[in-house]
């Protein structure tokens, strides 16, 4: 058996090391421990990676790819280089290949297997991409170790010390924090927060603001406008040609950096550029000034850090050890603050090191020669809440939650659903994280269609979702109905932008039946104004919809008269609403006999288009007869033909048992003579037409 190795795929800088003999190796890459993760594209097509890389990128930036991380797993980003196109996880890949190679020098053999470190904050699909980005280097990967955790391993092993720590992570890009139980050589995570846009290089920009705000003051030059065009915040006027503007960046960003670097060690700094778009700039930067500037993100990160406490219900004075972790904790403020809040923290002589170590001691836990095996064990938690959307009542976009933030993992949980609809032939499962009540402020994870549910009545079909995340934060989804023989699985690895769910658009053919009697003459032109309102709300929601109108009223002698429009295009309904009139005054009641209100009925349920589209009826109606006959018949010609009622008409007749029989809903015409109100209506249809899968 060969060795497996640790990695730290950072933001700004990478290692790699191996556990070997007993001890933690780290492998060193053109002469360094750490190896920027940068690539930069040559013109002649050469690919160069790491520190020649960081080199060429002050001077060809768009030739260039640094920070990558930061943008992994938003399934948007890429970068056009020459004739290719570049995505975070393609700059990942490349850097982990790099350190591949690097690898199989320094053991002399061929390496095919990683633990890769990501944040602890990472979300599934920033760790699916890490993942995929692993295997496209060539490696089996065997754990996605969070970052925290790697650097409470490589702290505690062989210590013999139970203890409590909290490592607190900041790194180019990234922060973490994480309170780990320490028991002998098991390592628990009990609590994680973070932030994983936050780190050295907001530390840098904020500095890089600075020095702009200096020039300013200096030059007749619009630096103004060449801040916000930098900055990305100017999209109309353009500064400079791209590339001076690219360079201009770079170059102050490899300042900021410097400096950055310079005042963790000294209280002043000096920097120096000749020329930057015809400005010089030679500024002393003293400590006091960087502290000042950066001390809203450090305060970001202590609220992080006072919050994975309460998490974890403990207090200061319940830490044992605080470790930290990454090369901005370097940064003076950063260790006072942690001074303050908790206690002093250890700081560990190889900062940026000790996070591959320990994916290195958890590779050779997992997969070395037997002599280099190191008992150890541990446990993580997962950083975001995981569920799905569902719909209650008004709400259409519920995040239920399934599995809470900061649960054990791997682990495993069921949770049993139903239909909102009566016949209703699938359900759409949609996997969202993060802690917002409603999913559109969540991150969405994946989702598929469960279909051929036999019809049934609302809430009869059982729907058990379970999700499964393994000992990496990575998610398995699978829906049962009891109904089925069969079930759906979805790898959530798979996908990775909502738009590639293969969701239909809700499909419904609503058809209105108005009665235009003598009577109803005070709400005519209410029911006018909110049907007209209705339908406008309805198309809003993207619904796939045809209207249709079935006026009514009882003639003299020869039983009811209708007329019908439709279904219609939506844009045509309000021409069809427009011609409704009051008909007879008077009349006898809606439903009073088979020869007069069936062939109504019929002509309305025949008036909606064959296929699968829903059918909703929509009847308005203030008068009502009371033949039981007539209504049994009602009934089953609207049941055979699959059409909801909702009804707005009179209260403790057969307009309500309707309403119920059909799965619809009922409002009193009565209690809002003159104006029927739609609102109501209108969050019922919604829900009814909107393809949202469960409720609970």
């Amino acid at each position: 058996m060969g060795y497996s190795i640790g990695i730290d795929l950072g933001t700004t800088n990478s290692v790699a090391c191996v556990w070997r003999r007993g001890n933690v190796e780290t492998i060193a890459v053109d002469g360094r421990a750490t190896m920027p993760s940068a690539l930069s594209v040559r013109p002649d097509g050469a690919l160069l990676v790491g520190q020649a890389a960081k080199k060429r990128a002050e001077l060809e930036p768009e030739q260039s790819i640094v920070s990558a991380k930061r943008f992994i797993g938003d399934g948007k980003t890429e970068w056009q280089i020459g004739n290719k196109v570049y995505t975070p996880m393609d700059a990942a890949a490349i850097v982990l290949g790099q350190l591949k190679i690097a690898a199989e020098k320094h053991l002399g053999e061929t390496v095919t297997e990683a633990v890769i470190t990501v944040p602890a904050y990472f979300n599934n699909n920033q760790k699916r991409d890490t993942k995929l980005a692993g295997e496209a280097a060539g490696f089996k990967v065997l754990q996605l170790l969070p970052e925290p955790t790697a650097a409470a391993i490589s702290y505690g092993l062989d210590r013999g010390k139970d203890q409590t720590i909290l490592v607190y992570d900041l790194g180019g890009g990234t922060f973490d924090v994480s309170v780990l139980s320490v028991k002998g050589n098991r390592f628990q995570a009990i609590a994680v927060d973070g932030d994983f846009n936050l780190g050295g290089d907001d530390f840098d920009l904020v500095l890089v603001e600075h020095l702009i705000s200096i020039l300013k003051k200096r030059s007749q030059f619009d630096l103004e406008s060449f801040l916000d065009t930098l900055l990305g915040r100017n999209k109309n006027k353009q500064l400079g040609t791209p590339h001076e503007i690219l360079v201009a960046k770079q170059r102050l960003k490899e300042a900021a950096e410097k400096a950055k670097i310079e005042l963790s060690q000294s209280n002043r700094t000096q920097i120096t550029i000749p020329e930057i778009l015809g400005v010089a700039l030679d500024e002393e930067i003293t400590i006091d000034t960087y502290n000042r500037l950066i001390a809203p993100l450090v305060d970001r990160t202590i609220t992080k850090t006072r919050a994975v406490l309460k998490a974890a219900k403990l207090t200061p004075d319940d830490i044992d050890r605080v470790i930290l972790v990454g090369g901005s904790t370097r940064n003076k403020l950063v260790r006072s603050r942690i001074a303050e809040t908790i206690k002093e923290p250890f700081i560990s002589d190889r900062v940026d090191e000790v996070v591959a170590q320990g994916a290195a001691i958890v590779a050779g836990s997992l997969s070395s020669p037997e002599e280099d095996l190191t008992p150890i064990e541990f446990s993580n938690v997962t950083p975001f809440s995981l569920g799905l959307r569902a719909s209650k009542g008004k709400d259409l976009d519920i995040f239920k939650v399934l599995i809470p933030k900061n649960t054990a993992i791997p682990a495993t949980l069921t949770q049993e659903f139903t239909t909102f609809r009566v016949n209703q032939k699938s359900v759409d499962i949609s996997i969202f994280q993060g802690e917002a009540t409603n999913c559109k402020d969540n991150t969405f994870v994946g989702g598929f269609r469960l279909e051929g549910i036999p019809p049934a009545p609302v809430g009869q079909p059982k729907i058990a979702v379970q999700f499964q995340m393994d000992s990496s934060d990575l998610l398995l989804v699978t829906a049962t109905c009891s109904n089925l023989r069969s079930q759906q699985t979805l790898d959530v690895n798979l996908v990775s932008r909502e738009d590639e769910l293969p969701e239909a658009a809700p499909q419904a053919d609503i058809i209105f039946l108005v009665d235009t009697s003598g009577s109803m003459s005070s709400e005519l032109e209410g029911v006018k104004r909110s049907c007209l309102d209705f339908a406008e709300r309805v198309i809003s929601l993207g619904v796939d919809c045809q209207l249709g109108l079935v006026d009514f009223d009882l003639s003299f002698g020869i039983g009811y008269q209708w007329e019908i429009f439709g279904p219609m295009e939506p844009k045509k309904f309000p021409t069809a609403i427009a011609g409704l009139k009051i008909g007879r005054l008077g009349g006898a009641g809606c439903y009073v006999g088979a020869n007069d209100t069936i062939p109504t009925i019929n002509a309305f349920v025949k008036a909606f288009p064959r296929g699968d589209r829903l059918k909703i009826g929509i009847l308005i109606s203030d008068e009502v007869g009371n033949d039981a006959n007539a209504i049994a018949q009602i009934m089953n010609i609207l049941k055979g033909g699959q059409v909801c009622l909702y009804v707005v008409g009179v209260a403790n007749s057969c307009h309500e048992k309707l309403a119920t029989a059909t799965g619809g809903q009922f409002w009193d015409i009565h209690q809002s003579r003159g104006s029927v109100n739609f609102g109501s209506l209108l969050d019922s249809i919604a829900v009814e037409i909107t393809n949202l899968a469960l409720t609970n």
